[in-house]
C-alpha cells in the first residue's frame, strides 16, 4: 500500500534482478522522454520471472515496460496513462520487447497511446485485459507464436492490430464501439481468428492487408 513517486526523470521503479515481486503499490512520477523509455515500472533483461501484480500505475509516460525480462507476469494492475500530451507523444500502457514467455493478464488500461504494444518477441500471452480510450487496444509488431484471448477493447481507434507477425491465436476477444477497425491484419500470416465479437459499428469490423494463410471463423460482426 505504499506510494512510489518518481522525480520526473527516467523510470520511477527499475527492476534489475530475477524473481522480484512488486505488489499493491501506487506508482507515479516517471519522466517524459520516449527515447529513454521512461516508465512507471521498468523490467530490465535481468528481471527474469518478475511478478508485477495488483498495482496502480498512474500518470507515467509508459506504464509498465517488460524489456527483455523472460517469463515475467504483469497481472491485475490498473494503469492510467497521461492525458495532458498529444496521443503521438504518450507512452503505452504496457510495452513488451524481446521478452519470451511474458504474460499480461487481467489488467485495466486507459488513456495513453496503445494498451499493449509488443515488438520483437515470441511466446507471449495477453489474456483478460480491458482497454479503453486508446489508439490501439493491442498492437503486435514482429512477434510470433503468441496468444491474444478474452480481452475487451472499448472506444479505441482500433481494437486489435496484428502487424508483421505470424502464428498468432486471436480468440474470444471483444471489440465494443471501437472507431476505425475492430481487428486489423497487416503482413500477418498463419493467424487463427476465432469466436471474437465486434460490435458498435466501426468503419470496418475486420481489415486484412497482405496477409496469408489465416483462418477467420466463426466470429460475430455487427
Amino acid at each position: 500500500k505504499a506510494t512510489v513517486v518518481g522525480v520526473g526523470q527516467g523510470s520511477a521503479i527499475t527492476v534489475k534482478a530475477p524473481d522480484v515481486m512488486l505488489r499493491g503499490l501506487t506508482v507515479t512520477g516517471s519522466g517524459l522522454l520516449l527515447e529513454t523509455q521512461d516508465s512507471g515500472i521498468f523490467l530490465s533483461k535481468e528481471a527474469i520471472g518478475a511478478r508485477v501484480i495488483n498495482n496502480r500505475v498512474i500518470n507515467n509516460l509508459i506504464g509498465i515496460y517488460i524489456s527483455g525480462a523472460r517469463d515475467a507476469v504483469v497481472a491485475s494492475n490498473g494503469i492510467v496513462g497521461r492525458r495532458d500530451l498529444r496521443m503521438s507523444e504518450r507512452g503505452n500502457g504496457i510495452q513488451v520487447w524481446n521478452a519470451p514467455g511474458a504474460r499480461v493478464e487481467g489488467n485495466d488500461i486507459r488513456y495513453g497511446r496503445d494498451g499493449i504494444f509488443v515488438t520483437t518477441s515470441k511466446e507471449n500471452v495477453f489474456k483478460s485485459n480491458r482497454f479503453r480510450d486508446l489508439r490501439f487496444g493491442v498492437h503486435y509488431m514482429y512477434t510470433n507464436n503468441s496468444r491474444v484471448e478474452r480481452n475487451v477493447s472499448e472506444r479505441n481507434h482500433i481494437g486489435y492490430a496484428i502487424m508483421y507477425s505470424k502464428t498468432i491465436e486471436v480468440r474470444n476477444n471483444r471489440s465494443e464501439n471501437d472507431r476505425d477497425r475492430g481487428i486489423l491484419f497487416n503482413y500477418a500470416n498463419n493467424v487463427t481468428v476465432q469466436d471474437n465479437i465486434v460490435t458498435g459499428g466501426p468503419e470496418k469490423c475486420i481489415f486484412i492487408y497482405n496477409s496469408n494463410k489465416n483462418v477467420i471463423t466463426p466470429n460475430y460482426l455487427s
